[in-house]
């Protein structure tokens, strides 16, 4: 999968376009013949710079949602400028191929395990929504460390679970560090 984006950046970067699946060299990968959803993530200098992703499965295979994830997170990130060459030889990438998600309805963030799991977190009336993966931050080691990010991601004075859908996420990791 790393080399995989990495064969998508180095394409958009050389022709400015979103690579087509021919275009890439991908020949017979089980990639072709699977759906997923996942979060593709980069990080210059160590710090997070560009992500996207999506929660279920939109595209027809792998590759196709990754190169759509990866060319979103490089070109429409709002948090950041879109992606220049200098940086692109210096991305250090996170895939996370989601396996499980569950709507909390019974449970609580409380029972969440930040370390092995992350959550989303969309407002009841959709207008807001916000993200934590697990491990992406040495400091996030219990619930409790998820309400100041909550709170800034969603950009909220008060963080009330009960005004939000929750889901909680099960992923398999691969990186480039």
């Amino acid at each position: 999968m790393i080399e995989i984006v990495k064969q998508i950046i180095n394409f958009y970067i050389k022709n400015l376009r979103t690579p087509k699946l021919f275009e890439l060299n991908i020949e017979n990968s089980p990639l072709l013949n699977e759906r997923i959803s996942c979060f593709v993530t980069f990080y210059y200098k160590w710090d997070i710079r560009w992500a996207s992703w999506n929660i279920k499965e939109i595209k027809e295979n792998w590759v196709s949602e990754l190169i759509e994830n990866t060319i979103n997170a490089l070109t429409k990130d709002p948090r950041f400028k879109p992606i220049n060459i200098t940086e692109a030889s210096e991305l250090k990438i996170r895939i996370d191929k989601i396996i499980s998600r569950e709507i909390l309805k019974e449970k609580s963030m409380k029972q969440i395990d930040p370390t092995t799991s992350w959550i989303i977190v969309i407002q009841k009336d959709y207008d807001k929504m916000a993200c934590i993966l697990p491990n992406i931050d040495a400091k996030l080691l219990t619930w409790e460390d998820y309400i100041p990010i909550l709170k800034e991601k969603l950009n909220e004075k008060e963080f009330k679970e009960e005004n939000y859908i929750i889901y909680e996420i099960k992923t398999q990791i691969e990186t480039s560090y």
